[in-house]
C-alpha cells in the first residue's frame, strides 16, 4: 500500500509503451492489466498517457474510467488556432470528465509570438474541463515555457487555484534552483527521468548522490508536490516491460526513502 505522506508517487503508463514516440502512437498494451500490480506495489495511482484511453477498445475504457486509479491525465493537445486543434481539445475535456483525474498535464506551443493566444485558448479550454481538475503546465524544452522566466510570467497571469507547473528535477533545462526560486509554490509536480552521459535512461540509484542533492534542494525550497516515474532504465534500450517496471518500482522506492521525514520509518 502507498506510504502516507506529502509526496504521492505515480506510475506513468507511458513508461511501458513502445510506441510512445512512433508516428501513429498506437498503444501496445492495456493499462488495466497492470493496475492491480501498480497499486499493490505502492504507487499512489497512474499518470495515464492519453492514447492509452483515446485509442483503446470500449472494454478497456470502461475499466480505466471505473478504476479510480487514474490521478493524472497526460495530454498532448495543441493550443494552436486550427479547427483540428480545437476539436482535440474538446475531446480531451470529455475524457477528463469521464476519468475525473485530479490533474491534467499539458504542453503549450512553441511559437513565442503566440504566447498570449496560447494562454487565451488554455483559459477557454479550462472552462470546458471539470473545475476539480487542476491544469499542470509542463515546462518542457521546445515550448514557450522552456525557460523559468517565461513560465513564471505565464503563471502570474493564470489563477493559482487552477493552474500550476511541473518540472523535471533530474533532467532539468537550466538550474533547478532557478525554477524553484521563480515559480515557488506553483511547482506542484515532477516528472522523474534520469539519463547517463550518453543520454541513456538509467534508474535513480545509479546516480544516488545527484538524486539526493536535487531532492534536498527541492525540500529546502519547500516543495510539497508529487512525482511520476515517467521514464527509467530499459526505455529505448531493451523495451522489456517487466524490466522497465522493476526499474520504475526501484525508482519509487528510492524516492520514498529519500523523501521520508526524519524519524519516520521510510
Amino acid at each position: 500500500m502507498p506510504t502516507p505522506g506529502n509526496h504521492p508517487i505515480y506510475f506513468g503508463s507511458i513508461a511501458l509503451e513502445r510506441n510512445r514516440w512512433a508516428k501513429l502512437k498506437t498503444p501496445t498494451y492495456r493499462v488495466s492489466e497492470w493496475l492491480k500490480r501498480v497499486q499493490s506495489d505502492g504507487f499512489d495511482g497512474i499518470e495515464l498517457w492519453e492514447n492509452h484511453i483515446r485509442l483503446a477498445p470500449e472494454e478497456e475504457v470502461a475499466k480505466l474510467c471505473g478504476s479510480g486509479a487514474v490521478r493524472i491525465y497526460n495530454s498532448y493537445v495543441s493550443f494552436g488556432s486550427g479547427e483540428e486543434d480545437a476539436a482535440l481539445r474538446l475531446e480531451a475535456a470529455e475524457w477528463i470528465h469521464r476519468l475525473q483525474p485530479k490533474a491534467v498535464k499539458v504542453n503549450v506551443g512553441a511559437d513565442p509570438s503566440e504566447t498570449a493566444a496560447y494562454r487565451e485558448r488554455l483559459l477557454e479550454w479550462a472552462d470546458r474541463s471539470p473545475t476539480s481538475c487542476r491544469i499542470w503546465l509542463e515546462c518542457h524544452p521546445g515550448t514557450v515555457l522552456e525557460e523559468p522566466e517565461a513560465a513564471a510570467d505565464m503563471l502570474e497571469r493564470l489563477d493559482a487555484d487552477r493552474f500550476a507547473a511541473m518540472v523535471h528535477p533530474f533532467h532539468c533545462h537550466g538550474e533547478l534552483s532557478r525554477w524553484l526560486e521563480l515559480l515557488g509554490g506553483r511547482v506542484v509536480h515532477a516528472h522523474v527521468q534520469l539519463r547517463d552521459e550518453e543520454g541513456r535512461f538509467i534508474r535513480l540509484s545509479r546516480s544516488g548522490s545527484y538524486v539526493r542533492q536535487q531532492l534536498e534542494l527541492m525540500q529546502s525550497c519547500g516543495y510539497n508536490g508529487s512525482f511520476t516515474i515517467e521514464f527509467t532504465e530499459g526505455v529505448r534500450e531493451n523495451e522489456d516491460p517487466e524490466a522497465i517496471y522493476r526499474a520504475a518500482r526501484d525508482d519509487m522506492a528510492m524516492l520514498r526513502t529519500e523523501l521520508a521525514e526524519p524519524g519516520s520509518e521510510g
